[in-house]
């Protein structure tokens, strides 16, 4: 386990967690701005398996579902599943909308906290760029554009935690943030209720009232084409409700974003600035996505129960 805490909190860890596994520091020959990628670098460098499974800390995994990602790493070099949330505050409503947009959007589906990946592969690849916010994606975009085989398993589903209210919070600027190397998402949704205020102003408030409504329309229909395959299962059918919220939340965010990004110049990540929401694989490794070429659904079960 590899635990970048201070000090004092890495000792009480220590005495936690040491009988249960091999407890280690962050390898400091490592200095990516992104803390979590040093980690990351360091755990495989020390990994005496194949396989390995890089998860954000919300997210969980059953014994299935190691087994389902064990399984398909014998055929790829890179898996991807699809996260969903459980349990559903408000908050996380409008996250689960946010998800299914992505998915019924995207060919390669919403941008998940976890991946599977085989450490042969990750020493063959080399170093991603961990100066970034979104380092998640990075890291598969990484494995896409040097050739490896990478799997996007629409229909295999993970649980994650959802974040507390605060955090949530905290998290929207940083989200459109990340995006604002999607030029045209990122402009619509700048353009999203200026459009409004000018439709009000120019043609009264039954044209605000059509443009919302089609606005709706659209999010909401893009959220229940998100629930294709299997996630239905996981995803209730009242979730694309939340659809336009999400739409309007992101409009008042991407604002907030552009603050850090014109004032500030980067987004906080724990004690740093990080200047970039996502780095040198994005557009190479998106370019390859959109051919198709790593593009995989491999079967799925039903949600397990967490032990």
């Amino acid at each position: 386990m590899v635990d970048g805490s201070p000090e004092a909190v890495f000792r009480a860890h220590h005495q936690a967690w040491g009988s249960l596994g091999r407890h280690v520091e962050v390898d400091t020959q490592y200095r990516y701005l992104n803390g979590k990628v040093n980690g990351i670098h360091t755990g495989v460098a020390l990994a005496r398996c194949e396989s390995i499974i890089v998860a954000d800390d919300d997210i969980r995994y059953t014994d299935a579902d190691v087994d389902t990602m064990c399984g398909l790493l014998e055929r790829y070099e890179l898996v991807r599943p699809q996260n969903y949330l459980s349990p559903l505050p408000w908050w996380a409503r409008l996250e689960a909308a946010r998800m299914l947009i992505n998915r019924g959007a995207l060919r390669t589906g919403d941008y998940p906290g976890t991946c599977g990946l085989r450490r042969s592969a990750m020493l063959r690849v080399g170093h991603y760029d961990g100066d970034v916010l979104f380092d998640n994606e990075e890291l598969v975009r990484h494995f896409i554009v040097e050739g490896a085989s990478v799997c996007h398993a629409n229909d295999f589903l993970v649980l994650k935690r959802p974040p507390t209210l605060r955090k949530w919070r905290e998290q929207r600027p940083r989200q459109a943030y990340e995006d604002f190397v999607m030029r045209a998402k990122t402009l619509a949704f700048m353009a999203a209720l200026p459009l409004a205020a000018t439709i009000a102003y120019l043609w009264g408030a039954d044209a605000l009232f059509a443009y919302a409504l089609a606005v709706s329309v659209i999010a909401t229909g893009l959220a229940q084409r998100g629930r294709r395959g299997i996630a239905w299962r996981y995803f209730p059918a009242r979730l694309t409700v939340y659809a336009p919220l999400w739409v309007l939340e992101r409009s008042l965010s991407v604002y907030w974003a552009l603050y850090w990004r014109l004032f500030r110049g980067g987004y906080p990540f724990g004690d740093k600035l990080l200047s970039k929401g996502t780095g040198n694989a994005w557009i190479p490794g998106g370019r390859l996505n959109t051919l198709g070429i790593t593009y995989s659904h491999p079967a799925s079960a039903k949600p397990h129960e967490q032990r």
